[in-house]
């Protein structure tokens, strides 16, 4: 195994560009060519025995096969492996002079190369080649002193508290080194892996047909796709400064109202706000302008804070030109049928009326006729009123309106199809309490949402229809049902036009789903709103919240305070 040592591996071969076994050589000669100097310098021939020339022997022995191996790879690494015992015999032999030197203590070197290269084996060996080399033949040259016994039993301990530290250090560095390597490969492939994720996210980003935009917590546009810079080219064609909250040429889904800056959907979003389906129009000139559906999700910390939001654009210019197309065929359908099918329903009136003009069988046919007239005449109205309520183009004839009586007349007017169901009617209505509202139309809401409870609440059941005064001058229409419920997943979009919920399509129950989208219209062009709660199983609860005032601001309208005493039960 590799040592680690200050003269050795690549720190080594950076520093001198030649082998470990080479640089520890070139390291240990430095010291002994030291003392050979001071020997030529200062002492006398007779100071360089025998030994010590056999040392230095040993020594050029040493260096000569740590050459041999910087210049033959081919040589066995065994042979390198032995140097440092030569190199302890070099240092025991020229240990042995006359007057001594410090010599012994250059055991230090190969004995920790043993230990770098072997771990506790190379101690074990290092700790005994001292004693056997060095330490022994020191005490047997110089005799069996006090002094020399000091040596003898220094040199080695000290040889190998070095070694033992020199094992650990290299066990030590190894691990971490190891631990380093893997780390250093999991980086690598975590680096290659965001690389890869980066390059497709880029493709998916610059491919993608809808328009993409990042916003730091700051509200500066870090990411923008080229298909988001076709929008904001129509939308500031004086430029863009790469904020959010500038306003530019962005309407309302009306197409005409300018939004406001509380209004831009990056204004929304930068307040942590998530919305999907934001209809928005962009472009200066009404012939260009496209319409744009936005979604946005707020981005968080590792914290949990806000730190920014994406946004993604997608152009519906299309769908919604289809979708007025259909509008249009839809009301000028209704519209053509409207007219035939009243003058069905006046002659039908005036056949009926004659009486003995016709035979009882044939009466019973003609009012299965009229029935069905009847209900189709309300299919169209309800079709040619929702295209109406899409356009903007509903008419409210605001008055005064006494809201319990008024409710109390659509009360009694299903009483009988209530009774018919098995299902108990309930109200809980003021005596008075008087609003500013289009009578007509309030009317066909209640009629809508307590029809609709009737229709979805099996016989047994109850449907509650009460009315409250808030502390906002606003007055709260609830309608109570025990029936069927609505799956929470279902309710985003169940005052959608021709919605229906999977429950009502499984029972096959009647409508096509225009109900409450004219409901929501309705009430929303009284300055009001619809909200809903329901449970699988268990029923819902409408609640229409109208202000008093009506629409606009209209002149506030008289009350009356007295309660109705208690529920009153209308059918069975």
């Amino acid at each position: 195994m590799v040592g680690v040592t200050p003269e050795s591996g690549a720190f080594g071969q950076a520093l001198t560009g030649l082998p470990k076994p080479l640089v520890r050589q070139c390291v240990l000669l430095v010291p002994v060519a030291l003392d050979l100097l001071v020997l030529v310098l200062w002492g006398s021939p007779g100071d360089v025995g025998l030994f010590y020339a056999g040392g230095l022997a040993l020594f050029g022995i040493a260096t000569a096969l740590a050459t041999g191996a910087a210049l033959l790879p081919a040589v066995p690494r065994a042979v390198t492996s032995v140097l440092p015992v030569v190199d302890l015999a070099a240092i025991g032999l020229m240990t042995m002079v006359p007057d001594g030197n410090g010599m012994g203590v250059l055991a230090v070197l190969p004995a920790m190369w043993l230990a770098a290269d072997h771990r506790m084996r190379g101690v074990g060996w290092a700790l005994l080649a001292t004693l056997a080399l060095v330490s022994v033949p020191s005490l047997v040259y110089f005799g069996m002193d006090v002094a020399w016994w000091s040596r003898a039993l220094l040199v080695p301990s000290i040889v190998g508290m070095c070694a033992i530290t020199v094992a650990g250090t290299t066990q030590l560095w190894e691990r971490q080194n190891h631990v380093l390597e893997e780390q250093g490969q999991r980086l690598e492939q975590a680096f290659a892996d965001v690389v890869a994720n980066q390059a497709l996210n880029k493709a998916i980003v610059t491919t993608v047909d809808v328009g993409l935009v990042a916003l730091d917590k700051d509200g500066a546009y870090k990411v923008v796709n080229p298909r988001h810079h076709e929008f904001l080219d129509l939308t500031y064609p004086d430029g863009h400064h790469g904020r959010a909250g500038e306003v530019g040429f962005s309407f309302a889904a009306n197409r005409v109202t300018r939004l406001t800056h509380e209004e831009l959907p990056t204004v929304r979003a930068m307040s942590g706000e998530a919305f999907s389906d934001y209809v928005v129009w962009i472009g200066e000139h009404p012939e260009e302008r496209r319409a744009l559906s936005v979604s946005a999700k707020p981005v968080l910390d590792a914290a949990g804070d806000f730190d920014g939001a994406v946004l993604v654009y997608q152009d519906i210019t299309d769908l919604m030109s289809a979708l007025r197309i259909k509008d249009d065929f839809v009301a000028s359908v209704s519209h053509e049928l409207r007219t035939p099918l009243t003058a069905i329903m006046g002659f039908l009136d005036l056949v009926l009326d004659e009486e003995g003009s016709v035979s009882p069988s044939a009466r019973q046919q003609l009012l299965v006729v009229k029935r069905n007239s009847e209900r189709l005449l309300r299919l169209v109205s309800d079709l040619l009123f929702a295209a109406q309520a899409q356009d903007g183009r509903l008419a409210l004839d605001v008055e005064p309106v006494d809201l319990p009586l008024l409710a109390w007349q659509s009360v009694a007017d299903l009483a009988p199809r209530a009774a018919t169901g098995g299902v108990a009617l309930l109200h809980e209505l003021p005596k008075s309490l008087v609003v500013n509202a289009d009578p007509v139309r309030i009317r066909q809401v209640v009629d809508n949402l307590l029809s609709n409870a009737l229709k979805y609440t099996p016989a047994g059941g109850t449907v509650t229809l009460r009315i409250v005064e808030t502390l906002d001058d606003e007055v709260a229409l609830l309608i109570s049902d025990t029936g069927i419920g609505i799956d929470k997943r279902e309710l985003s979009r169940l005052f959608t036009r021709f919605f229906r919920t999977q429950d009502a399509e499984t029972r096959a129950i009647q409508g096509v789903g225009l109900g409450l989208a004219i409901t929501k219209s309705i009430v929303e062009s009284h300055d009001g709103h619809i909200d809903v709660e329901s449970r699988p199983g268990q029923g819902s609860t409408f609640t229409v919240v109208l202000p008093r005032s009506g629409p606009h601001g209209a002149a506030a309208a008289d009350q009356g305070d007295d309660q109705l005493a208690g529920p009153v039960t209308v059918g069975s």
